[in-house]
């Protein structure tokens, strides 16, 4: 008797579970439950977004969706932001060239309350006039940071070279004299005119009565009108583009390119395939792009995917490199494409791809939030058939399928190419036919990294996927819900078993990091990291990558000042394979020259780009102007200086010394069984010693402020400010927490002053960062170059106030409940749970720390955040970083 062969789609839970219904009025609510979290996600899919646009009024929906949250006949300016928080939860939204979604996640405690905030922005925004003048200079400021940022800049650019007339060619958030033109009369006529129940998607999922869900949405949204007129999407392309070429240059670090082709919309037949190759082309370690161009070292960066809006797709491959390796990285970039459509994929690429998406996949559904927006999106775009028939397509295609699908819809003589150098750079070609020739010597070469990409060869033989081998390994412990183990050289092993989650998530950590190297060897902790995936005693770099992805993962490397890690995320059938080779990664690299040089030229190209970041390299500044030569002044990325010396010797030896042996601790999450883990565990991890490491010295903050300054290009001025404050051990740190609550985020008070009333950023913000040797308070603003003091000085009073009296007991009731909340929603997720089990247990009092947090929070006073805001917030003492723009 043969089983029932199921479809992929059959595993994934939800399309299954989840109710549907269309309201009289024509809304449609999906509904389902999920009780593996007290928390509940509420997700309001508008359609309609710049494509619903006219050109007179390019960037409205984004304009109408900061408008969603500026208050309604009930709630003022704020009030929505401040009752989410005060319900324990959050807030946010975007828009899209199709949709504008809205979303809340908070306890599901506070479902009713959430659901009313919702219903109330949806239906009963006023949009005052006043408001909307103050919000459009917070948009413009918005648009000006992304007119600064390099990558969203290229990408938008491609787009308008590629289209004549469809509707995605426009800077699709405005320009500045549009959005300044716009009247309170087109906002409420626009949102009248879409923001009805029938253009409307409401979907809720978490540990919510599905009944009661039902009962609360008829009662509000149920009794709406519903009139959406007939939709408009604009002109359609009715004319081959050609081949296209567009250069222009700014003051940036790195060269970006990107070739572009117009494709067919999510519904048609090749969309699949083109989804697909493009992950398989562009996606990992292992995939051809990153072989062909970033492990030679020409880019630091490069990336291609599908996308798909309305009636319309893109086909965008991207790199970004330093100018001198640009023309070399675009043709092994067009090579490996042209290899591609003409010879074909590998079996092994493909199935290596697949099972990328099926990870991803699951990983999209481990939260609330990310379930309910898949199901509102999907049922935007047909409902849950099609993203089945989606999934399974996806699933199920051949090689041959992938490479009829490029051959079909990336025609060589229909592509638009953009080219975006730094100021003095050469251009990558003197003009199309010039770009034409250099692109055709390339065709007909083959791939560069595969020798036959047309033999079609199976998934690699040496993937272990058997079941964990159960011994007789004992734990030492079992504190509350975590196992505590020890391998034979005493490294910790901790296992927190959670039943039922599709994935499991394994990681090695060390205390350590850059505070460890050297000096004048800042960079070496991360090189090292990194360098240990070019190859092993057992396996090259290549057959590393292609092992982690075909179990549908990466081998991510995290390295900071205090700390190395070393994570994969995987389906729960392959954590043997998974734990297999992050033993061997981490016992037995061999450290290739290639290689060393490979991630120091890498580690190069990041530090020119780190300046290119508008929120990074101020951060940077300040991080130098605090701290000195201590080593929280270190860049973890390294500098040019130091970057120079790090060698192939000095990369073996610092793993010798801090990484062979050091304060390491391997942790496991998932539905898995303990002591079959400790097994898997200890065979895989037979040579890691434990050794504790030397701490870095406490933190001296200097007594003077001291300011870094540079000048650039840009459109805005980016100022970040360092204050000292709690450690990792001191008990003010909940107080510094609380106290950022109350301050920055949607309904704080630096963003209801700065942003709101002053209208002065988009961005401004404000953290604490606990370290073990001395703590800081950030604050961060990004605005117009005129306005830069005014800036300054609006982030030093709000300090100046929070030191004048303790915040009212609305503020601490709303931070603390709001931060509690955001800790019971954080624990959804598999890598966001292992991350505080690591935290606790390398750099806390305790694996106990884990249940205390809400009863630490919850304790904290008015009095305790006064007391932590007069110790720190010292102007005379704070250190700041600033990259002064002049283009404003």
């Amino acid at each position: 008797m043969t089983s029932r062969i199921q479809r992929p789609s059959d595993a994934l839970a939800l399309h299954h579970e989840t109710v549907r219904e269309i309201l009289p009025n024509g809304l449609t609510l999906l509904v389902r439950r999920d009780p593996s979290a007290p928390v509940v996600a509420i997700v309001t899919h508008v359609k309609v977004g710049y494509f619903d646009e006219a050109d007179d009024v390019v960037g409205i929906a984004h304009v109408l969706e900061h408008m969603f949250f500026k208050g309604t006949p009930t709630r003022g300016v704020g009030q929505i932001a401040r009752e989410t928080k005060a319900n324990g939860g959050y807030l946010n939204a975007h828009t899209i060239y199709d949709h504008t979604t809205y979303y809340t996640v908070l306890p599901s405690s506070s479902f009713v309350q959430g659901l009313e905030i919702q219903f109330d922005a949806y239906a009963r925004s006023i949009i005052d006039a006043e408001e909307l003048a103050r919000e459009l200079e917070v948009i413009i400021e918005e648009t000006k940071r992304k007119r600064d940022t390099a990558s969203a800049m290229a990408i938008e650019t491609l787009y308008a070279t590629l289209f004549d007339k469809h509707r995605i060619r426009r800077w699709r958030m405005g320009d500045e004299p549009e959005l300044r033109a716009l009247t309170r009369e087109q906002l409420m006529s626009f949102y009248k005119r879409w923001y009805r129940p029938d253009n409307t998607v409401l979907s809720i999922v978490g540990d919510v009565d599905i009944d009661e869900v039902r009962r609360e949405v008829a009662s509000r949204h149920g009794q709406l009108d519903n009139s959406t007129p007939p939709r408009d999407r604009g002109p359609i392309e009715v004319t081959p583009p050609g081949f296209r070429l567009r250069e222009w240059s700014g003051d940036i670090a790195q060269q970006h390119v990107a070739f572009g082709w117009r494709t067919p919309s999510l519904e048609h037949i090749d969309t699949p395939a083109l989804d697909l190759a493009g992950l398989a082309l562009g996606s990992g370690r292992a995939s051809r792009f990153y072989r062909a161009i970033r492990e030679r070292q020409l880019a630091s960066a490069v990336s291609a995917w599908d996308y798909t809006a309305g009636d319309i797709g893109v086909f965008v491959a991207h790199t970004e490199s330093p100018a001198e390796h640009a023309r070399e990285a675009t043709r092994y970039l067009w090579r490996e494409l042209q290899a591609a459509r003409t010879v074909g994929f590998r079996r092994s690429e493909v199935a290596r791809a697949q099972s990328i998406i099926e990870a991803r996949w699951l990983r999209r559904l481990e939260s609330m939030d990310g379930q309910a927006t898949y199901l509102a999106s999907w049922e935007a775009e047909g409902g849950l058939d099609l993203a089945s028939r989606y999934y399974d397509a996806l699933l199920s295609l051949s090689p041959r399928d992938l490479q009829d699908a490029l051959a079909a819809h990336l025609d060589p003589e229909q592509l638009a190419v953009i080219s975006y150098r730094p100021n003095g750079a050469a251009p990558l070609a003197e003009h199309e036919a010039a770009l034409r020739d250099m692109l055709r010597a390339e065709e007909g070469q083959g791939s560069s990294v595969l020798v036959d990409p047309g033999v079609l060869t199976p998934m690699s033989s040496d993937v272990i996927d058997a079941s964990a081998v159960h011994v007789g390994l004992r734990a030492e412990r079992v504190e509350r819900d975590v196992h505590v183990y020890r391998t034979a050289q005493g490294v910790p092993v901790l296992v927190l078993p959670r039943p039922g989650s599709p994935l499991v998530n394994v990681g090695v950590f060390q205390r350590g990091g850059s505070c460890v190297e050297p000096t004048s060897h800042e960079g070496l902790s991360r090189i090292t990291a990194q360098a240990m995936l070019k190859g092993t005693e057992r396996r090259s770099g290549a057959r590393i990558a292609e092992l982690a992805e075909e179990l549908g993962s990466s081998i991510g490397v995290s390295a900071a000042l205090e700390s190395i890690g070393w994570t994969m995320s995987v389906p729960v059938r392959h954590f043997p394979a998974a734990t297999e080779l992050l033993g061997d990664v981490l016992q037995h690299p061999v450290f290739p020259d290639e290689g060393v040089s490979t991630e120091r030229a890498l580690a190069l190209a990041e530090v020119t780009r780190a300046r290119d970041d508008m929120s990074r390299w101020p951060m940077r500044l300040a991080a130098i102007a605090a701290y000195g030569a201590h080593p929280y002044a270190r860049s973890v990325i390294g500098t040019e200086a130091s970057l120079a010396l790090v060698e192939t010797d000095s990369v073996r030896g610092f793993h010798a010394d801090h990484i062979a042996r050091g304060a390491s601790v391997i942790a496991v999450v998932g539905d898995v069984t303990p002591d079959d883990v400790a097994g898997v565990i200890d065979r895989a991890f037979p040579q890691m010693r434990w050794q504790e490491e030397v701490a870095p010295p406490r933190v001296q903050w200097p007594h003077e402020g001291h300011v870094l300054r540079e000048e650039r290009a840009k459109k805005q001025t980016a100022l970040a400010m360092l204050f000292p404050g709690p450690s990792r051990y001191h008990d003010d740190r909940f107080a510094a927490r609380v106290l950022s609550a109350v301050a920055s985020g949607l309904g704080g008070r630096f963003f209801e002053q700065l942003r709101d009333k002053q209208s002065l950023a988009y961005t401004v913000s404000a953290f604490p960062i606990e370290r073990r040797a001395g703590g800081v308070f950030a604050a961060y603003i990004a605005t117009s170059p005129s306005r830069e003091q005014e800036a300054r000085d609006g982030l030093l009073g709000e300090f100046a106030k929070l030191c004048d009296a303790a915040p009212t007991d609305d503020e601490m009731e709303r931070a603390r409940r709001y931060l509690i909340g955001t800790h019971a929603i954080a624990q959804q997720s598999g890598g966001s749970v292992l991350g505080d089990l690591v935290d606790a247990w390398l750099f806390g009092e305790g694996l106990h720390e884990r249940h205390e947090v809400v009863d630490r929070l919850a304790a904290v006073q008015g009095a305790d955040v006064l007391r932590m805001a007069r110790a720190s917030f010292d102007p005379s003492r704070v250190a700041e970083g600033v990259v002064r723009g002049s283009l404003g």
